[in-house]
């Protein structure tokens, strides 16, 4: 079994304007609404793949009400707890003509303490030995930088996988539980090791020294430069597709859903990290935040190169 959590969901708002310019009046081509946030991504992958997985989290308002449908009408089962307050909104401006993508994001409203105990209860309820958590992205206001750390050790207590996927307190905090696997960015890793990295090697170094922590598995992504994937086995540099890239919102989220299905089905370690990859690369075919598509996924996959370093 896999179980999402999504503690900041979003109603992601998708706008499409050629050309978009700062102080000036811009017309609106298309918009796209859709169920957002980084765990609702992960299993909306998860799904397109063919794997069930449960949705948890907390939603409020008429944005809540819209996500949940949304989610039901995708065939995913859902576990949310039910706020008084709105569920945020987050806007994506996409300009295809010069190939920018901005994003908006609220902050969340504020949720209780009592809330936040309630889910906690009912998100272990049905998890058994070597079911998979996934804890990803922000949290709204409220809630402690130390959540991720709580839920991992009471995960491991009860020898059920997790997955880490935040940035910033959130992932300093995470990672000192040991989560089972983590998919930082440049970026992310950055701001843990309060350090420009200027050549990959370190970089590489500096995340594998992770593993020490008891953390098992490491996506390391890249970006448009691709990624590379530690464990003590070993490690694989996966060398980034030329693709016409539609929008990048969900492609790390799509990557998530990829290990995750990788870990549920027992998939070797090369064929974990093509499967993860083509995820990725094939939800940047797709508009909004939509997932890639199995189809492309499995024409990707022949394509994704693989060299261990």
């Amino acid at each position: 079994m896999i179980k999402t959590l999504t503690l900041n969901p979003a109603l992601d708002k998708t706008i499409i304007i050629e050309s978009f310019r700062i102080n000036n009046l811009n017309r609106i081509k298309k918009v796209h609404k859709d169920a957002g946030g980084k765990g609702i991504n992960v299993s909306k992958m998860l799904k397109n793949l063919g794997q069930q997985s449960t949705a948890a989290g907390l939603l409020g308002g008429a944005a809540g009400n819209f996500i949940i449908n949304e989610i039901k009408s995708l065939g995913i089962k859902t576990e949310f707890i039910k706020t008084s307050r709105e569920t945020r909104t987050n806007t994506k401006i996409v300009d295809p003509v010069n190939n920018t993508f901005t994003d908006l994001n609220e902050s969340g409203s504020p949720i209780s303490f009592r809330q936040i105990e309630e889910l906690k209860t009912k998100l272990f309820t049905n998890l058994k030995t070597d079911d998979i958590l996934v804890l990803a992205g922000s949290v709204p206001a409220g809630v402690d930088n130390d959540i991720y750390f709580e839920l991992i050790k009471e995960a491991k207590n009860r020898k059920i996988k997790t997955i880490l996927d935040a940035d910033g307190p959130l992932f300093e905090a995470g990672i000192e539980a040991a989560p089972t696997l983590i998919k930082p960015n440049e970026h992310e890793l950055e701001l843990y090791f309060k350090k420009d990295f200027k050549d990959l090697k370190m970089m590489i170094r500096k995340a594998e020294s992770l593993l020490d922590n008891g953390i098992k598995m490491i996506m390391l992504s890249l970006g448009e430069n691709g990624a590379v994937f530690i464990t003590e086995q070993g490690k694989y540099k996966i060398d980034p597709l030329k693709l016409n890239v539609k929008s990048t919102v969900g492609a790390g989220d799509a990557m998530v859903g990829g290990l995750a299905y990788a870990l549920e089905n027992n998939l070797n370690l090369r064929e974990m990290i093509k499967f993860a990859a083509a995820a990725s690369s094939a939800t940047l075919l797709r508009d909004g935040t939509e997932m890639g598509s199995l189809k492309d996924l499995k024409r990707l996959k022949k394509l994704i190169r693989i060299t261990e370093i």
